[in-house]
This record gives C-alpha cells, sequence and structure tokens, in this order.
C-alpha cells in the first residue's frame, strides 16, 4: 500500500511538473488578432478596423474583384495620390485578382490611421479606410 501511494505521488508531482514548463507559443498564439477585408473595385469591406498595441495582428484580404488590390497603413494620412510615396508606407499587403492573401504586422502606436489601396488610381477612386490602434 505504501508502494502505491508513494508512486501516485511520484506520478502527480511529474503531471504538475510538466504542467509547469508548458509551451509559451500556445500563450503567444492565444494574443495574435485577426481581422479580415474584402476587397473590390474600389472598396475595402468593412472600412474600418480596430486592433490593440502590444500584440501582432493577421490580416486576411480576399479580394473579389478581377483587379489587384493592396491593403496599406499609412504612416501619415495623405490628401491626394501624388503624396503617395513607398517612404510614407507603414505595412501593406498585396492581393492579387480573385486570390486571397494573408500576413501579420505588429500595429504601430496607438492613433488612427489611413489605409489605401497604393495602387494608381484606387485611392483617387476611393478606396480608403482607417485602422484604430487602442493603448
Amino acid at each position: 500500500m505504501m508502494k502505491r501511494t508513494r508512486l501516485l505521488i511520484a506520478l502527480v508531482a511529474v503531471v504538475m511538473l510538466i504542467a509547469a514548463c508548458g509551451d509559451d507559443d500556445d500563450a503567444a498564439a492565444d494574443t495574435n488578432q485577426q481581422i479580415a477585408t474584402s476587397a473590390r473595385s474600389f472598396a475595402f469591406t468593412p472600412a474600418s478596423w480596430t486592433v490593440a498595441s502590444g500584440s501582432d495582428v493577421t490580416l486576411t484580404m480576399t479580394n473579389t474583384s478581377d483587379t489587384d488590390h493592396e491593403w496599406v497603413i499609412m504612416k501619415a494620412p495623405i490628401a491626394s495620390e501624388d503624396e503617395f510615396t513607398e517612404e510614407g508606407v507603414y505595412w501593406e499587403v498585396e492581393a492579387l485578382a480573385g486570390a486571397t492573401a494573408s500576413d501579420s504586422f505588429t500595429p504601430p502606436a496607438p492613433g488612427t490611421y489611413q489605409i489605401l489601396c497604393g495602387l494608381e488610381g484606387h485611392f483617387t477612386a476611393g478606396m480608403v479606410g482607417e485602422l484604430i490602434v487602442t493603448g
């Protein structure tokens, strides 16, 4: 009987030790935020997204049109397509016509950021949105 009790105690101790040394990757995966958009000529649906700062965001963009589209986070807003430069881009992903693209980014500092399609003529056609990053 004493042997069985010691074996049970040892088994419980091993299980607790394994649980205490769990894989942190699972915890990190749980903090990844997910957002999605549908891109068509010439709009995003939805056109506004809210994410929290401090953890990665995975964007999935489904392009339902026969034209390529980009989802671009601008460092600072622009008023016209002439102001668009690659240096002004914080992060971007492109989905080819009829395809879905998914990628992750780390949100910028809390604030409201302009989202746009950086392909020629798409901003002018009204393909814009906003990303709200909360603190």
